[in-house]
């Protein structure tokens, strides 16, 4: 791939910020290639999501395709109460895997894109007792956005994801305990800049309590001006007129390619 200059990355970006249903498909069809590509899919189970604009539906994947597999044209677009509103190729959805965005979508009108995974370490952390360690610069950022939520039983249920809804409230990210993990964002970029960053202090998680050996553990004042650093940089970097959020999801577009435009 050729080399960009910063002005061709900040056009992309700026061209990707579009709320229409055609752009959304795009950005979403390259998330589950993004996830593919690091390893957080879990082949054709776990689902990433957006809402669709002025509309009380969602776009996500056919049940049956694998992450890479996932075109612009291959979304499904379903209601808020399961039902198939478009499905070009005649697949269908995983009725109890939109459960749960569903409810999110319908109660939580500030959410517009959500991630859940099942990968490697994000299960490893949702089965230990303890909660995440917010260890290094980048776990900081995590300081009071990580909610929990025991997991009790399949998302069959429209009426079972009460305590779900509760748990998340006013958190970014969640661990679904003996079950994965899930991110929120208002939109695409910041869902996917907590659910890059969540799985990798997931991994550092595991890796450092595999050590054995004591945890330098970093003061609350840390914590919370690392955090605050970070959610400042994550909407806005005032050096530059894009947020890192945004340069983040690009810099992940560009390892598969710009394969949608």
């Amino acid at each position: 791939m050729k080399s960009l200059t910063f002005q061709e990355i900040e056009n992309n970006i700026i061209n990707s910020r579009a709320l229409t249903e055609e752009n959304l498909r795009k950005q979403l069809a390259y998330l589950y290639r993004i996830f593919d590509y690091y390893g957080w899919c879990d082949l054709i189970v776990t689902h990433l999501s957006v809402r669709v604009p002025n509309e009380n539906s969602l776009l996500i994947l056919p049940f049956g395709l694998s992450f890479d597999e996932i075109t612009p044209d291959n979304l499904i677009k379903v209601d808020f109460n399961g039902n198939v509103l478009e499905s070009k190729f005649g697949f269908q959805i995983n009725q109890n895997g939109t459960t749960v965005h569903r409810a999110i979508y319908s109660h939580c009108p500030d959410i517009n894109c959500i991630l859940h995974t099942h990968s490697t370490y994000g299960v490893a952390v949702s089965n230990q007792q303890e909660d995440l360690l917010l260890l290094d610069q980048i776990a900081m950022m995590f300081h009071g956005k990580v909610g929990y939520h025991n997991f009790d039983t399949l998302f069959i249920n429209d009426n079972s994801q009460n305590g779900l809804l509760h748990d998340a409230t006013g958190k970014n990210s969640m661990i679904l305990k003996n079950h994965g993990l899930i991110t929120f964002g208002s939109n695409v970029t910041d869902a996917f800049w907590f659910h890059y960053y969540l799985e990798t202090t997931c991994k550092q998680h595991i890796l450092t309590r595999s050590t054995g050996e004591k945890i330098q553990y970093p003061t609350k004042e840390t914590l919370e001006n690392t955090a605050a650093k970070y959610e400042t940089w994550r909407n806005k970097n005032v050096h530059i007129p894009v947020s890192d959020s945004e340069l983040l999801f690009d810099a992940a577009k560009r390892k598969i390619g710009y394969i949608f435009g």
